[in-house]
């Protein structure tokens, strides 16, 4: 489906033909393109740099089963328990037996991991593990390194383009399959068709929908909404996790602060000092991240506070500043010396369990389209993610995503049968409205992720996501319809896709389950079923 050019004629403009298109320059999107067989051509588009995702920001580690005193089946206890029971069992077992393969992979790619003095891996432990299994590199730079290793292995690729600041506007259908994507050249203002064989979305988050956010500005929800205008189906939006512990600095932009600093012995308090955690929870603050996060949003309200304190002063300076160098320098920045000072901190959007429904291998719904990553729903992580599953979850399906995609674009003849594109509607609303001046995009943006961050943050109750529901709508009937012909314009109705399917899947679950926290509903519902939202009006 085409929002901004319809009709639209492939021989009438610019086109390009691959074997296997990736959207997305993350772990995931890194992870496919790799995966594809040598034979074949790749194309990968990323919205801005290869430095710039989640994936290069993620301080604390990758989960795995290394030790010798661990076992899978501990692994995928500790990530059902977090997850809700929400998890598919199959899928977590798959992803956790795959750790060490992957793990060994990127050892093979060149990534080097913190080891002790003997060789031997060194691993930490976050909330919600009953085991050290985090492994970690550079301290709290954990993201950059795996990044960097496979951006050069990337490079030595011949058979592997790569298209930077490159923006993918909407993926082509034709013939009920997905056949490549439409994509904005931010550099020299063009847009281009890319016809391929099979296209792997690996685009990344959606937390710019929300106010306090530790996402990137890039993370506006593109890949869903693509998805979801495209018909595959979309699953469990409402579960968006909030982390813990963000910087929470007036006026700044909101650092995390890894999860492995309390994992280390950091510890939570508040204003008077005083170690909370177990006022909510037994397991302090080692529990899983969506009971932190709540844990912490109570004790605001109860002692009218705007934040609370993450405390590593009982730490010897060197050891702090060799095993998190790079949020000390961040904290630095704002006058903070973690090994004397408090660091204030409060919950912000981190990370999306819902999305694009895949199976085992990354397989979307619609024919020819393959998702992994963040975008993609594959069942692991349920209700809530287990601190550090993200980043291996991106490798297994990343791998087998482009593994699966190549098998497929093998088999296909290099013929695209260029013909017309099928022009599909948005979502249904009103008769598109004739606007009387420009629109001011930031307001409109700002006011959505405030409304988010109200109505379907961390605590939530039916009237006030029905309100946010029927606000998101309005503003829809004037956006939606309009012709942008700028990244910021495609980027706020992308968003507010992702914001109504967000709202959509919340006023449905009624119950309490993980990170979805629902105040006139406070019981998990003994029927629980995953939400499944689709686009009708395409299919």
């Amino acid at each position: 489906m085409l929002r901004y050019l319809v009709p639209f004629h492939p021989k009438r403009h610019p086109h390009f033909f691959t074997d296997v298109l990736v959207v997305g320059g993350g772990l995931a999107g890194c992870r496919a393109a790799l995966a594809v067989d040598p034979s074949l051509n790749v194309l990968l588009v990323c919205k801005d740099g290869l430095d710039n995702s989640n994936s290069v920001n993620a301080q604390g580690g990758i989960a795995a089963v290394w030790s010798e005193s661990d076992t899978f089946g501990e692994h995928v206890e500790d990530t059902i328990i977090a997850g809700g029971e929400l998890c598919d069992r199959s899928v977590v077992e798959h992803v956790v037996n795959r750790g060490p393969f992957e793990i060994r992979k990127l050892i093979e790619f060149g990534t080097k991991f913190d080891r002790a003095s003997g060789g031997e891996m060194m691993l930490g432990r976050e909330g919600g593990h009953c085991r050290d299994r985090i492994l970690h590199a550079n301290g709290d730079s954990t993201g950059r390194e795996l990044m960097r290793s496979l951006i050069v292995e990337l490079r030595k690729r011949p058979n592997i383009r790569i298209w930077e600041d490159t923006f993918a506007l909407d993926l082509l259908t034709f013939g009920g399959s997905c056949r490549g994507a439409i994509v904005y050249w931010k550099r020299h203002s063009e847009k281009e068709l890319i016809w391929a064989k099979q296209t792997i979305l690996a685009s990344g988050g959606i937390g710019q929908v929300y106010r306090e956010t530790t996402n990137p500005s890039i993370a506006t929800g593109d890949g869903v909404a693509m998805a979801f205008r495209a018909g595959a189906e979309i699953r469990d939006m409402e579960f968006v996790q909030f982390h813990p512990t963000v910087l929470y600095i007036a006026g700044s932009s909101r650092s995390l602060i890894s999860e492995a600093m309390r994992g280390e012995g950091a510890r939570l308090v508040d204003r008077g000092g005083y170690e909370f955690m177990r006022d909510y929870d037994s397991r302090g603050d080692l529990a899983p991240r969506d009971v932190v996060s709540l844990s912490i949003v109570r004790h605001l309200q109860k002692t009218n506070a705007s934040n609370v304190y993450l405390d590593l002063t009982h730490k010897p300076k060197e050891w702090i500043y060799s095993r998190f160098p790079g949020i000390a320098a961040t904290c630095q920045r704002f006058g903070i010396d973690v090994s004397k000072d408090r660091i204030p901190v409060r919950p912000g959007t981190h990370f999306a369990m819902g999305g694009v429904l895949v199976d085992m291998e990354g397989r979307t719904t619609l024919s020819g389209l393959w998702a992994a990553g963040e975008v993609s729903s594959t069942g692991l992580h349920g209700a809530n993610r287990l601190a550090s599953n993200s980043l291996l979850e991106s490798l297994v399906y990343g791998e087998s995503a482009g593994r699966g995609a190549s098998r497929i674009a093998q088999t296909m003849t290099n013929d695209c049968d260029v013909e017309p594109i099928e022009s599909r509607p948005l979502p249904p609303m009103d008769q598109a409205l004739q606007l009387p001046e420009r629109i001011d995009l930031a307001d409109i943006g700002n006011s959505l992720k405030s409304l988010l961050w109200r109505t379907a943050g961390v605590i939530r109750d039916g009237n006030n996501l029905r309100v946010a529901f029927d606000d998101t709508l309005q503003w829809s009937r004037y956006i939606l319809s309009q012709n942008f012909s700028d990244v910021a314009g495609w980027e706020v109705q992308n968003m507010l896709i992702v914001a109504r399917l967000i709202l959509e899947g919340a006023l449905s679950r009624c119950e309490t389950r993980g990170a979805h926290n629902r105040e006139d509903y406070s019981q998990k519902s003994p029927n629980a079923q995953h939400t499944t939202i689709v686009n009708k009006e395409i299919i």
